[in-house]
């Protein structure tokens, strides 16, 4: 059963009860009240029957100049008295119980002679939609049983058709209130409805659906709940797509990367096994050619275990000189330099951060190492570092090719190279930057490039340093 049946089958049942309790509770009360007043009618009109006999007999004594009637013309004038066409009945009866006159042959009940004997006058109601009174009365010196009995089937009638009434306009209320409730029921549900053909939509797969907001009651916030929880999923399963397809993308290049000198290493061993006769000149050139693809895929496999285990090692934070720091790089990185015939320069302000020394070495020398990769003979690099308010600032800049303006934000992807010939030539992986990135964002840092092509490349990275244990 759907939660608007539930709703309109309780809410109905519930409203009928209310109503049908209500009506039924002052239907019983009217006719109590009803029921009292006929009660006090019959009452009143059994005393005034009493007293009008009394009344006759204390005339007729009167008239015969007697102290006291005799039995016999008490008896006689309860006869004379009788008036068959009267509205109820009226029984008279000795104390013995025994008849002496009635006008309608009526049944006593047993127990309206016992409670009058205890209480000497009662009025009750009977079956048959009778009321009894009765009462004892000492006439004459005689006791004698007094009993009326009144027809209250008008109350009865009137009660019963009051009963019916009520009935059918419960009916007819039944069926108007069914019909505004199930419409105010579906009014109240609609927003409901819409919420859950959303959430079956984004259950679905499509993340990108929202729900409707109105309102501002319960329904409109449970909606607003479901939109924020519907764009959380949808950035997950995006940050999941988007890391699953980086690491396809990453294996991609990995088996590309790692096959090209598994090639020539393969095609040069066999060249070296097969052919008997070779001169010593190509035996040192096919040699070397191995040799700079093995070095190549050792630098690849260094980068990559770098890559991989940056962060998930223990990191030793400790503070740094980094003057002295840049000091002890640019003095390992300068012969490396010289080698290429270009200008290096290393210098940082006095000032220490928190940081990994290694890690940190490692950001220096993958920076320099993309920037002569980068440079030409004659080209100078600068690397200079610099405290700004909670800062570290470093600034690496080359006077390189520079990198096309598209290609900016994809330099830091593993393995991604613009000049994918020119880097293998110099031996490149494609994952310095890469691992730089991380060495960065661990340090508490962001990383920037600007560069023109032909015009060189600036690398700014802003740092405020790792966090201790404490």
């Amino acid at each position: 059963m759907k939660l608007w049946q539930k709703v309109f089958l309780c809410t109905l049942i519930l409203v009928m009860l209310a109503v049908g309790v209500t009506s039924i509770l002052l239907l019983e009360n009217s006719f109590t009240l009803a029921m009292n007043q006929k009660k006090q009618s019959v009452y009143n009109e059994h005393e005034f029957l009493i007293t009008n006999f009394k009344s006759m007999v204390i005339t007729e004594r009167l008239r015969q100049n007697a102290v006291v009637l005799e039995e016999a013309q008490v008896e006689k004038l309860m006869k004379e008295n009788m008036k068959e066409e009267a509205a109820g009945s009226t029984i008279f009866l000795d104390e013995e119980r025994t008849q002496i006159c009635t006008n309608k042959n009526e049944s006593i009940p047993e127990e309206l002679l016992l409670l009058v004997k205890k209480e000497k006058s009662v009025c009750m109601q009977g079956k048959k939609e009778k009321m009894y009174t009765a009462s004892l009365e000492r006439i004459e010196g005689v006791n004698y049983y007094f009993v009326t009995v009144q027809d209250i089937s008008d109350v009865v009638k009137i009660h019963e058709d009051m009963l019916q009434r009520i009935q059918m306009i419960s009916m007819g209320c039944a069926v108007g209130i069914a019909m505004i409730l199930l419409v105010v029921v579906k009014l109240l549900l609609h927003p409901l409805q819409r919420i859950n053909a959303g959430t079956r939509a984004i259950a679905q797969g499509e993340y990108e659906k929202r729900i409707s907001e109105k309102g501002r009651d319960e329904l409109s916030e449970l909606a607003h709940n479901m939109n924020c929880m519907a764009e959380a999923v949808e950035k997950n399963v995006k940050a999941l797509e988007d890391v699953a397809e980086n690491r396809k993308q990453f294996i991609d290049n990995l088996s590309h990367e790692m096959k090209t000198p598994l090639t020539s290493i393969l095609g040069f061993s066999d060249l070296l096994q097969i052919k008997r006769e070779i001169s010593e000149e190509k035996r040192i050139e096919y040699a070397g050619i191995i040799k700079e693809e093995a070095t190549r895929m050792r630098t690849l496999s260094g980068k990559l275990m770098e890559l991989i285990t940056v962060g998930e090692a223990n990191v030793e934070w400790q503070q740094e000189d980094m003057k002295q720091l840049f000091e002890e790089v640019g003095n390992s990185l300068k012969i490396v330099a010289q080698k290429q015939k270009m200008q290096l320069s290393c210098e940082a302000e006095e000032g220490s951060l928190l940081v990994d020394k290694e890690l940190f070495k490692s950001l220096l020398y993958n920076l320099v190492d993309n920037a002569i990769k980068a440079s030409g003979e004659g080209d100078r690099i600068e690397v200079q570092g610099y405290f700004e308010e909670e800062e570290f600032i470093i600034v690496v800049a080359d006077q390189g090719i520079g990198i096309p303006g598209e290609e900016v934000e994809k330099i830091t992807q593993a393995f991604y190279m613009v000049d994918k010939a020119r880097s293998r030539e110099k031996g490149g992986a494609g994952l310095g930057l890469a691992l730089c990135t991380e060495i960065v964002a661990l340090h508490q840092g962001t990383i920037r490039f600007e560069s023109e092509l032909n015009q060189g490349t600036r690398v700014i990275i802003r740092m405020k340093g790792g966090q201790s244990d404490e």
